[in-house]
């Protein structure tokens, strides 16, 4: 892959930008999404489960918390290979380098049954559903939080699994410098600088500004039992991003600002053009094998936030937040001509205004919410029509959709009683009013024991994918519609601190490729719903602080049951979990953190090469992971980071190999 700029051009760049950055320029964000760092880290403070700021031990909802120590600690790791340490999270790797097509799986669900906010802005492929997670730079996050259960009573369509909150850093107190850099395998380099702070007074203006590159020549992706007749093949890519953030309190309590995140991924992965499955004469005789020449087809993925807001304390007791933003998710697959077929690059573009009014009213210690929302996507892509002999007429469409929320919640707090009551009404162009509602209790039998109850529905309403795709999409779809039930016991003390939950969601109207209801434009079928989903499980966590010594450890156990069938659905595994042991010695540490899954199951099919069929199975993992830093001096870190380090060979996507034991070294310079 080709460098579009060095690594000493963007750390350069960054520590000019320090010298002659003495004010403000980019940042702070609004108070949906901002995270006042809490003093305990054991405790932090938690914005995405209520839309409010809340202590961590108040929060009802199932929740994960990675803060910025564990991400710097991250080294060469992508943010999907991040949230696999996760309690209650699986992934599934992409075909190419860069994590192209990874998914994450929240609880069971699917990775078009949850949302990912990026700085409070709603952040998927309106196209395909779900996010586009290889596309988000982890080295510009300061911190994630993950809520699981049915969130879609306070964020509308698709939160059946969950929801993920991304959040780069803002800026506060005198302007502090961070630059780091590191090399390792694969010809592995990950960069980033960043400038952060603001300025005294009256009428404060807080910035912050990041831009960060990822390099790397890859990895063979293509393993043995592979049955697309691929053969093995390295590939590569870069990633380029930059985040910023500008604020200003312009009066006491009344503030403005302006944020965005950019992000560019080309990358590289094994392929076939596809016009050559119908020009190829020697292959329409027998239908097996390669179809043509392999070749590494670049994919160029483009991701974009971008917001303005205002933040006003009208009265006392009246918060009001006003938002509007704009999100865009665009990409281009550049495959090569061959003897048979012409090059072929089709485009994928879409956008997602919102407009978000969200008023908090504190009642005595009550909290009421009041929100409107209204989110406008739209679609242009030119395909190939797959599913229609000859595949290669080129087919284009573009479409849009409104969806215009009202909804409203209680948060309640007497004494050793906690409650959370929410409603949400969604209507979407072709659906009409979607409603849904949530309702939580938790009592404290002790300031560290609590234990709580929880029941929520969810909707995922079809994509442009499922209801226009040509030869595949059906407009006669209905949205797919989930109710979860939870109980969950929490003990938090300041040595440790353990979290046993108990779920059960069961998903209507599945989407899936089936027969009902198909329009006569599909021969052989089409996007239907065809399925019950239901996912239930039991999900444990905690950890411990001895001495020097943290301990934390992870175990799920979940039934992900497609009922119409019987079977297990894809790719998710009946058991898995996590453990990590740090040791911290004044400006030393060192840990080692371990990683399981049982045994998973991809779809199944017929060997393009042997012709003979084969299940998709996937066995079970275990890999293991070493890191370690040391502070020489003041602000001055070195890292390093041992990911597989028994050399584990195992398949996230059946066919496809994951990376093998791998070795990343830096440094970094972060001022405090």
């Amino acid at each position: 892959m080709k460098k579009q700029f060095s690594s000493k051009t963007l750390v350069a760049l960054l520590c000019g930008a320090a010298i002659t950055l003495n004010t403000a320029v980019f940042a702070q964000s609004n108070p949906t999404v901002s995270v006042t760092n809490s003093p305990n880290p054991d405790n932090p403070i938690i914005v995405t489960a209520n839309r409010a700021p809340t202590l961590a031990n108040n929060v009802l909802a199932d929740y994960d918390y990675i803060g910025p120590e564990e991400i710097q600690q991250a080294g060469q790791t992508s943010l999907v290979q991040l949230l696999q340490r996760q309690r209650g999270v699986e992934i599934t790797s992409g075909i190419g380098a860069g994590g192209s097509s990874a998914s994450v799986f929240l609880r069971g669900a699917s990775n078009g049954q949850s949302i990912v906010l990026i700085d409070g802005v709603r952040s998927d492929s309106a196209l395909n559903g779900g996010p586009t997670w290889e596309s988000i730079p982890l080295p510009l996050i300061d911190h994630i939080e993950i809520i699981f259960g049915p969130q879609s009573s306070l964020y509308g369509a698709d939160a059946i699994g969950g929801v993920v909150q991304i959040f780069t850093k803002d800026g506060s107190g005198p302007a502090k410098v961070s630059v780091s850099t590191g090399y390792g395998t694969y010809g592995t380099s990950v960069s980033d600088a960043s400038i952060y702070g603001s300025t005294e007074g009256e009428q404060k203006i807080s910035y912050s500004l990041g831009v960060s590159q990822t390099l790397s020549t890859g990895f063979n992706t293509i393993a043995s039992n592979n049955p697309f007749a691929l053969t093995a093949m390295k590939t590569g890519y870069v990633q380029d991003a930059i985040t910023g953030k500008l604020s200003q309190e312009w009066s006491k309590g009344q503030s403005i600002g302006i944020q965005m995140l950019q992000s560019r991924l080309k990358n590289q992965s094994p392929g076939f053009n596809a016009g050559d499955f119908s020009n190829n004469p020697d292959y329409q005789l027998t239908y097996a094998g390669a179809p043509g020449p392999q070749q590494a087809q670049t994919n160029i993925s483009q991701l974009g936030t971008y917001s303005i807001y205002s933040k006003n304390q009208i009265t006392e007791q009246w918060k009001s937040f006003l938002q509007a933003s704009l999100s865009n998710n665009n990409g281009q697959v550049l495959q090569d001509q061959t003897p048979y077929s012409p090059a072929y690059s089709p485009i994928t573009k879409t956008k997602q205004n919102i407009y978000t009014w969200q008023n908090d009213i504190a009642i005595g210690t009550d909290l009421l919410q009041i929100l409107g929302e209204r989110r406008t996507q739209n679609v242009d892509t030119t395909q190939y029509n797959g599913y229609v002999y000859p595949y290669t007429n080129l087919e284009s469409f573009s479409q849009s959709r409104n969806t215009n929320s009202v909804a409203g919640s209680y948060q309640l707090k007497r004494g050793a009683h906690l409650a959370n009551l929410s409603i949400r009404n969604d209507s979407i162009t072709g659906y009409g009013p979607q409603t849904t509602g949530g309702a939580a209790y938790g009592y404290f039998f002790t300031k560290q024991l609590r234990a709580n109850v929880n029941y929520g529905t969810g909707f995922r309403a079809p994509t442009f994918n499922d209801l226009y795709y040509p030869g595949y999409g059906n407009p006669n779809l209905m949205p797919e519609k989930s109710k979860n039930t939870e109980v969950g016991l929490h003990y938090d003390a300041s040595s440790y601190d353990i979290h046993l939950v108990g779920y059960n969601n069961t998903i209507n109207n599945l989407i899936q490729y089936g027969s009902v209801n198909c329009p006569p434009s599909t021969l052989y079928g089409c996007a239907s719903n065809v399925s019950v989903a239901k996912i239930s499980g039991v999900s444990i966590g905690g950890g411990a602080r001895l001495g020097n010594f943290v301990l934390k450890g992870s175990f799920d156990q979940q039934s992900p049951i497609n009922q119409t069938t019987d079977q297990v659905l894809a790719k998710r595994a009946r058991t898995f979990g996590n453990a990590s042991v740090e040791y911290t010695h004044n400006k030393f540490i060192a840990g080692l953190g371990g990683t399981f899954s049982g045994q998973r199951t991809d779809i199944s099919g017929t060997d393009a090469t042997s012709g003979n069929a084969y299940n998709g199975a996937m066995g079970g993992y275990s890999i293991f992971n070493l890191y370690s830093s040391y502070e020489i001096e003041q602000n001055l870190t070195v890292f390093a980071r041992w990911n597989n380090m028994l050399n584990k060979q195992y398949q996230l996507t059946y066919g496809y190999n994951t990376p093998g034991s791998n070795i990343f070294a830096g440094i970094r310079y972060a001022m405090k």
